[in-house]
């Protein structure tokens, strides 16, 4: 990769980070997201171009809006980084692609709705049906898996997290896994085909073990309290899409001999 194709990919990554901030913001509020332009949460003043340059802006604001001097919130720089990194990670690893384009518009989708998972604990249907139209499209028209291969992944995921969803209501007499949960699954398994899914869902679930478990042990949550469980689908499909090839190879290679 040449350095103006990574200057290139690093800053298409900061300007849909940017975009993605306004709709973890605006989305959950039913706002639309053309109209009006970008604007200060605190003072509603409209920000004019220089106040909106990716993690530039915010670095020279010092953290401050321009207009009323509140703080901007420092996660607005954080996923614009990490927007640019995922993008520099998928061109890496695809090269420019079906499959590249096929995973920046699933790994675009994972970041929003994680953040508004977090924020809010629901994963917008506003969000999972285009992106589910989107991965029947891309599926049908050959730029990513073919159609049988993303059938298989759309039924193995949803079906997995709506049986673990059943069967936790059941047993543990709560619930277990969201609908959004199941229907973001699905979704994922339509873009990446049926053994990157089965790999997304196993991941999903040792992360989340994990992270569960750390964050009882700092006490940041309680037993009873609710995890949101799509940042954890989303870092687990991320890893899969990646490193999924070589992970698979990995663990089949341990049973050859």
């Amino acid at each position: 990769m040449s350095i103006l194709t990574m200057l290139a990919v690093i800053i298409t990554g900061l300007l849909f980070g940017s975009f993605f901030n306004v709709c973890i913001y605006r989305i959950p509020k039913n706002e639309s997201l053309v109209f009006p332009s970008s604007y200060c949460i605190h003072c509603n003043k409209s920000l004019v171009w220089y106040d909106l340059i990716p993690v530039i802006s915010w670095i020279l604001l010092k953290a401050k809006c321009r207009y009323c001097n509140n703080r901007i919130p420092v996660r607005y720089p954080i996923i614009e980084t990490a927007t640019a990194v995922v993008f520099l990670f998928l061109y890496f690893r695809f090269g420019f692609s079906g499959a590249f384009i096929t995973n920046v518009i699933l790994c675009s989708l994972l970041i929003v709705i994680s953040v508004i998972d977090m924020d809010c604990q629901i994963i917008p249907n506003e969000l999972i049906v285009p992106g589910t139209i989107i991965g029947i499209i891309l599926s049908l028209t050959g730029v990513s898996v073919h159609w049988t291969d993303a059938l298989f992944g759309l039924l193995i995921g949803g079906g997995t997290y709506f049986f673990i969803a059943n069967i936790s209501q059941w047993v543990l007499k709560k619930e277990g896994m969201g609908g959004g949960d199941i229907k973001l699954m699905a979704m994922i398994g339509l873009m990446v085909g049926w053994k990157l899914t089965i790999l997304s869902i196993l991941l999903s679930i040792y992360l989340g073990g994990l992270i569960g478990g750390i964050l009882l042990v700092l006490k940041i949550k309680k037993r009873d309290d609710t995890i949101p469980f799509g940042p954890i689908i989303a870092l687990g499909t991320f890893i899969s899409i990646v490193f999924g090839k070589d992970l698979i190879a990995w663990y089949l290679h341990l049973f050859a001999y």
